[in-house]
């Protein structure tokens, strides 16, 4: 028997042929079948960019409501665990695309074409169908080591001229010759996607290594320069000075993975009422931030005013609160992106032990109010 990259694919009745409805047999070319490599390198960039799509849709929805999802990611081969789970979601995205366009970019461009054994281009649910039993006895359910044993009995097979085992007696996947253009776009494109995969699989592990380290660490200590009170900031946070509009000091705490910011700061009230501070800041903040709620309230035996609102191009939240301690209004402005549930204690935790810089600490039985 030939190797199946040598075998031919007619598309009329003959014998040792494939059977066509006669009616279709005008002037159909005859096509090899397609090689191991062929078909391997085609599939693996095909699989690479469309599992990192729909990682990438499903991981920002997820993001949005889910802490418990981005705990996750942040844990040691959170991401790898992720985008392997999201292979089966690529396969049917490929699918998809296969029956709505016909074909996939990496068999468009190296001039591979799955049909039916009677010719027809196969429907979705047959696509779906094939697709998953690529994953199951192809990438032996995306478990590492193993799939390279289920990929090369597969590619075994085909060089002895039998059928990959998810196609059998279903389906062909031909070849036609295509020109070098087509081959140096898609040489390009597959060494691209495999470096931007290595940085990533890089960037994923340095960013595990300095998680795992970050919260290992012990708390901070940073000092309040005005009271030369000290608070222990979590490591979680980093810190970033800025120039208030009076030419203050602002603290910027921003949570590590961009999803939290804690600004800190004050302004002499120069005798002004609160109410006065309050509508001051309200104002400066009204071009990003749509107050939905505020409120004075009695916070730690001071005066406070809070204010809760939504960013106006964004969903972010942000909660501001001032009070006045001896003849300053001091400030914490907390903004959180959604899930705003991942960051609430981090935020509550940051919030308390900068106030207490400042104020009093709250009775045990006000604490968690006071936040």
């Amino acid at each position: 028997m030939q190797p199946l990259d040598q075998q031919t694919v007619l598309f009329c009745s003959a014998p040792g042929t494939v059977a066509r409805p006669p009616s279709a047999c005008d002037d159909l070319p005859a096509f090899p079948l397609a090689g191991p490599w062929a078909r391997w390198f085609a599939r693996s960039f095909d699989v690479w960019w469309e599992t990192a799509l729909v990682a990438l849709v499903l991981g920002y929805a997820l993001g949005q409501v889910s802490p418990v999802f981005l705990r996750w990611l942040e844990t040691p081969f959170g991401w790898k665990l992720f985008g392997l789970a999201c292979i089966p979601g690529g396969l049917v995205l490929d699918a998809a695309l296969q029956a709505l366009l016909g074909n996939t970019p990496g068999k468009a461009l190296l001039g591979l074409r799955l049909i039916t054994t009677d010719g027809h281009v196969p429907a979705f649910r047959q696509l779906v169908r094939r697709n998953l039993k690529i994953w199951r006895d192809g990438l032996a359910l995306s478990l590492p080591l193993i799939s390279l044993v289920t990929m090369a009995r597969q590619g075994l097979r085909l060089r002895k001229g039998v059928q990959a085992s998810y196609d059998k007696d279903d389906f062909l996947v031909s070849a036609s010759s295509t020109g070098w253009l087509a081959k140096g776009v898609f040489g390009t494109a597959f060494v691209s996607l495999f470096c931007a995969i290595l940085i990533l699989d890089g960037v994923d592990r340095q960013d595990s290594r300095e998680t795992s380290a970050m919260l290992e660490a012990p708390p901070v200590a940073w000092t309040n320069p005005v009271t030369g009170r000290m608070a222990r900031i979590g490591p979680q946070w980093k810190l970033e000075l800025r120039p208030g509009p009076d030419g203050s000091v602002q603290h910027l705490f921003t949570q590590q993975s961009g999803h939290a910011a804690v600004l800190f700061a004050h302004e002499e009230s120069g005798g002004r009422a609160l109410r006065q501070d309050a509508q001051a800041l309200a104002d400066r903040l009204a071009d990003r931030f749509e107050l939905a709620d505020s409120y004075f309230a009695e916070f730690r035996g001071c005066h406070s005013w809070v204010g809760r609102g939504l960013h106006k191009k964004g969903p972010e939240r942000v909660q501001l609160r001032i009070v006045e301690v001896d003849g300053k209004a001091w400030r914490v402005v907390a903004m959180q992106s959604p899930p705003a549930a991942y960051t609430d204690d981090l935020v509550q935790e940051l919030s308390g032990a900068l106030w207490d810089t400042v104020t009093p600490p709250p009775r045990p039985e006000l604490a968690q109010r006071s936040h």
